[in-house]
């Protein structure tokens, strides 16, 4: 890991090992130890504020993926499962111990009339409140939702053993994702893209909509308990930009700090597109790889050409705090 030595700064090392690159104090990896006043900083990064663990739907136990996006060159990292921020903890554990500043985040499901949305959640304090009390509703409507899915295949034919699906998900929030491991392991697919092209997907056969938050009740829930809340991957809304353009605009009043303007499968024309919504409506450009387990398509720190800037964190942090 490279290091250099920077000039003073006024504020001294008082029992805890900091770095100031660009402003904002972070953990400096084991090791770091600041001498004759000076302060070691890390030489420019990755940034990636979208990925997953296994307390959603992702592969990796959080200080696993905390692990494998630092030996990719990420020293800063937001977790955002779904609709849960039971991995925050244990991965700033395990940032703290390695020198990545990991930012508690999450992504919730919202209730849309068509395609779908999710709205990222990026927050300065470990445990926002009222945001907590809500996320133990989240699991009894996921599950509600997952045994819908599975009696809908059932019905088509397609056999699916219920526990089967429970014990995959283990301690996780149950989604989509879980029945479609379920499916491959009961050898009716043999990927999980085949599981949502054939049952899965949006307007697919077993397919049911989430009754998730309303958007604007979203936004609200993110800015009460101390965050930044973000629109994601603004594309499943299948909306053309003539129709997506509104929807911004509306959410923009409502409170929305940002959009998801850096992701590493974007076209260049997506990318243009985004970034002018969120210059036009005065949007923080945020961004991230969308990592879920090692035979995605991208991993940590993937965050498209250009990549995510340095300065989104801080700009995200300061809209939380603000």
């Amino acid at each position: 890991m490279a290091w250099y030595l920077a000039r003073a700064h006024p504020r001294r090392c008082a029992g805890r090992r900091w770095s100031r690159p660009r402003g904002r104090l972070r953990p400096c990896p084991v090791g770091c130890v600041p001498s004759q006043g000076r302060w070691y900083l890390r030489l420019p990064m990755a940034h990636d504020l979208h990925v997953h663990t296994n307390r959603s739907d992702g592969s990796h136990d959080p200080p696993d993926l905390v692990e494998y996006a630092a030996g990719r060159g990420v020293d800063v990292l937001a977790i955002t499962d779904h609709d849960t921020m039971a991995g925050v903890s244990e991965a700033q554990a395990a940032g703290r111990a390695i020198g990545v500043e990991v930012i508690p985040g999450i992504e919730l499901s919202i209730k849309v009339p068509h395609g779908s949305m999710h709205l990222l959640g990026y927050f300065a304090d470990d445990a926002p409140e009222p945001l907590a009390g809500l996320i133990a509703g989240f699991g009894d409507k996921r599950l509600e939702r997952a045994k819908e899915m599975v009696s809908r295949l059932n019905d088509m034919g397609v056999p699916l053993d219920w526990q089967d699906v429970l014990d995959g998900a283990a301690d996780a929030p149950l989604g989509r994702p879980h029945i479609a491991e379920a499916l491959i392991r009961a050898g009716h697919v043999s990927e999980r893209n085949d599981a949502f092209d054939l049952y899965l997907g949006d307007d697919r056969p077993a397919y049911v909509r989430s009754d998730g938050l309303d958007v604007e009740e979203g936004i609200t829930l993110v800015r009460e308990s101390g965050g930044a809340p973000v629109l994601a991957h603004p594309y499943t809304l299948r909306l053309d930009d003539v129709h997506l353009d509104p929807v911004v605009g509306r959410l923009a009043r409502a409170g929305l700090a940002g959009i998801e303007v850096h992701r590493p499968e974007y076209s260049p024309d997506q990318f243009a597109a985004y970034g002018t919504l969120a210059r036009k409506y005065g949007l923080i450009a945020s961004g991230g790889s969308d990592y879920h387990r090692p035979t995605s398509p991208h991993h940590p720190g993937a965050t498209g050409d250009p990549p995510l800037p340095e300065e989104t964190v801080d700009r995200l942090l300061a809209a939380a705090l603000g």
